[in-house]
């Protein structure tokens, strides 16, 4: 799960945000020490890193606690209070991530899909195509975008899963269509508050891309690139691939 808007429609509501944090926070701490050994090995001068789809600020905290003076961005207004919390030496914006003016940094990452959150009535690569091409403009030579995507690989999703914790649960109903390959997740989400359970419900609609037309589109950019199916010893769910593109030299 991830957070964007969908056309115009705030998700990931108190509720969900909180849940995602509980619930669904190891995936960013799991990828966290491969984040932190590529960015390592880019030699990442002036430690300047954007997270983008930042959500509840855990790996914004780890990045932070490990010397990185990191700019985060969730257009989930919840997700932006956790992550204020959680890492208070960074800097957060409530924004969407298509239209946040980005700065000169040295790093940009996007982790737990973020990506695949476009608005309805966009073209999707042409979408990712911009993106990609602004990222470029603000990290120097060999300067790193480090991010993962649900993507084309395999049969549709169609499934039905619930999770479970201390004063919450969720259940969700995950639905992929064919040819389009839009996959919606329809959440019920539970919280107890002050003694009282507390019942949601959020629709989140996800464009799945193909492999080659991700790489094509960061090559087009100005990126050379790499696909992964983990971050070092953490693997990535089914049908996640992560893109570890690095600037290539003016």
């Amino acid at each position: 799960m991830n957070r964007k808007r969908v056309k115009g429609r705030a998700i990931y509501h108190p509720d969900l945000a909180f849940i995602h944090d509980a619930g669904f926070g190891d995936y960013s701490r799991n990828a966290a020490p491969e984040l932190l050994r590529l960015l390592s090995q880019g030699r990442t001068r002036g430690r300047q890193l954007i997270d983008l789809a930042c959500g509840s600020g855990i790996w914004a905290a780890i990045a932070s606690n490990h010397g990185f003076s990191v700019t985060g961005v969730d257009s989930s207004m919840a997700m932006i209070r956790l992550a204020r919390d959680a890492a208070p030496h960074a800097r957060f914006h409530f924004a969407s991530l298509h239209e946040f003016p980005l700065p000169n940094c040295d790093a940009i990452t996007c982790i737990g899909e973020g990506l695949n959150y476009l608005l309805t009535g966009e073209r999707p690569v042409r979408k990712l195509a911009g993106l990609f091409v602004r990222i470029a403009k603000v990290l120097p030579p060999r300067g790193l975008f480090i991010f993962d995507l649900l993507i084309k690989d395999g049969a549709p999703m169609n499934y039905r899963t619930w999770r479970d914790g201390k004063h919450w649960a969720v259940l969700v109903h995950v639905h992929e269509e064919n040819p389009q390959r839009l996959l919606t997740r329809e959440m019920v989400t539970f919280r107890r508050i002050h003694g009282k359970w507390r019942q949601g419900r959020e629709v989140h609609r996800l464009q799945v891309f193909s492999r080659t037309e991700i790489l094509q589109t960061l090559r087009q950019a100005g990126f050379s690139v790499t696909a992964a199916r983990r971050y070092g010893k953490f693997p990535l769910p089914p049908r996640r691939l992560a893109f570890i593109a690095r600037n290539q030299e003016s």
